[in-house]
């Protein structure tokens, strides 16, 4: 079952609270249970909990992500890595529709081998082939290691065949170029040409989390990634008040803050919020057929 197998597939994130291995585990609270310090098993309830809600809600995927882990090591280390195997192959289990695996802050050879072990379908890599700067530090380029992983795990084939698909952020949020002359345009063909192995679609996002990037920006990194047969999803800021605008140029969105209670990232997922946006989805489905979108024209 392919991430995009459906038309413009509506991915949900599963944002962990702090997993062993980061500095606040178990000592800093999580909204939900309200001020709980989870051990591993906890967290384990907690994200199939919430990506049960997800599969009832009606979204296509789900992407666990590692936000509790504050403040982000550029790379994780053994516990985290350990840990998110654990969480996704539970959320696999627990749910029928494709699951992904995103290690923060720039972690691509962990989130390749946790993918790998766990069944994961998907993965999102920050900084695939970007020199960044971000509170966290210097954010080097992924794709290299990112190279090494596949060649490890012989699994080149999985990524060339789509069983295993890479999600790439370009201009990824919280963080700035290095460059001052940055041209995103340049930058996209570079990467989607120099990498060596497929990438199966770019991510665009506002300048932080729950942020919308602007309308154009989508369409202009999309026609882009269309000339190399990629895809381009909008990677935050979505929600039923402005998916309209994103509908014709984007292949697929990555939500979370938007259906969380409150609109906070870190509370829990509302069903009811999450149905609203999925069925919003579906209506645009019957309304513009999934015509080849900007990426493919």
């Amino acid at each position: 079952m392919g991430l995009f197998d459906k038309c413009k597939p509506l991915i949900g994130v599963v944002h962990l609270p702090p997993l062993p291995g980061s500095l606040l585990y178990k000592r800093r609270p999580f909204p939900y249970p309200h001020g709980a310090r989870m051990d591993i098993d906890s967290i384990v309830e907690y994200a199939v909990s919430e990506a049960k809600k997800y599969s009832e809600a009606g979204f296509d995927a789900i992407i666990v992500e590692n936000f509790g882990d504050k403040p982000y090591k550029m790379r994780v280390g053994v516990g985290e890595t350990a840990s998110i195997v654990r969480v996704v192959g539970e959320v696999k289990r627990a749910v029928n529709i494709p699951v992904g695996v995103n290690l923060l802050r720039n972690s691509g050879y962990e989130t390749l081998y946790a993918a790998h072990i766990s069944g994961a379908s998907f993965v999102r890599v920050n900084s695939l082939c970007e020199l960044r700067v971000s509170v966290e530090g210097i954010m080097e380029p992924a794709m290299r290691d990112i190279a090494r992983a596949l060649q490890e795990l012989d699994i080149y084939n999985d990524v060339l065949e789509g069983r295993l698909e890479i999600l790439a952020d370009i201009n990824v949020k919280h963080s700035k170029p290095l460059a001052h002359d940055y041209k995103p345009e340049v930058l996209i063909k570079d990467c989607l040409e120099r990498s060596g192995y497929p990438v199966s679609a770019l991510i665009v996002t506002g300048e932080s989390t729950g942020v919308e990037p602007p309308p154009e920006h989508v369409e202009s990194i999309a026609r882009i990634a269309g000339e190399y047969n990629v895809k381009t999803i909008v990677g935050s800021g979505v929600k039923p008040e402005n998916i309209a605008k994103y509908w014709h140029a984007s292949d697929g969105f990555i939500v979370g803050t938007s259906v969380k209670l409150g609109e906070y990232t870190e509370n829990v997922v509302s069903l009811e919020k999450a149905r609203t946006l999925s069925s919003l989805v579906e209506r645009y489905r019957q309304t513009w057929p999934c015509k080849p979108s900007l990426s493919r024209m």
